[in-house]
C-alpha cells in the first residue's frame, strides 16, 4: 500500500511539473524585444503587398495586468514613422500574453477613400532570447478578415 501512494504521489507531482512547464510563462516576455511585424497591407488592383514594421517592443508588468510599449523604427514602405510610442494593456492567457489595440485604418476604394475601426489582438509569446506570435486585425463588416500575421523577434542587449 504504501508503495503505490508513494508511486501514485510521485506520478501526480511529475503530472503538475509537466502542467507548469507546458504553460505560458509571462515573466520570460518581460523586457525588451527587436521585433518584426506586420503593420499594414497595400492593395492595389488586387494585389496586396504587406507593410513591414521594425522596432523595439518593451514589455512590463503593472499590477495584474501586463503594459506594451511598440515604438516603430523602420517601415517596409520607407513612410514616416509614428512621431511616439504606442503602449496597449495586456493579460497573461492561456496563449501567453494578449494586448488588444484599437485603430483607425484608412482605406481607399474604388476612389472613394474612407476610415473605419479595427481591432488588432497581439498573442505574443517568449522562448528564451526568442520572440513569437500574431497579429489578428478584425474589422466590423468586413467578412473577409486576413489571417493572422507573425510577429517575431529576439530579446534586445
Amino acid at each position: 500500500m504504501r508503495r503505490f501512494l508513494l508511486v501514485a504521489a510521485a506520478s501526480a507531482l511529475c503530472s503538475l511539473s509537466a502542467a507548469a512547464q507546458s504553460a505560458p510563462s509571462v515573466s520570460a516576455l518581460l523586457g525588451k524585444w527587436n521585433a518584426e511585424w506586420e503593420l499594414g497591407r497595400v492593395v492595389e488592383n488586387d494585389v496586396v503587398t504587406p507593410v513591414m514594421a521594425s522596432g523595439v517592443i518593451s514589455i512590463e508588468a503593472q499590477g495584474d495586468s501586463l503594459l506594451a510599449t511598440i515604438q516603430v523604427t523602420k517601415r517596409s514602405d520607407g513612410r514616416p514613422l509614428p512621431a511616439s510610442a504606442v503602449t496597449l494593456s495586456g493579460k497573461a492567457s492561456a496563449r501567453g500574453a494578449e494586448f488588444v489595440q484599437k485603430q483607425t485604418v484608412r482605406m481607399n476604394l474604388n476612389g472613394e477613400e474612407m476610415t473605419r475601426d479595427v481591432t488588432v489582438t497581439w498573442t505574443l509569446n517568449a522562448n528564451g532570447n526568442e520572440l513569437r506570435g500574431s497579429m489578428l486585425r478584425e474589422m466590423p463588416f468586413v467578412s473577409e478578415a486576413p489571417a493572422p500575421s507573425e510577429v517575431k523577434g529576439t530579446r534586445a542587449n
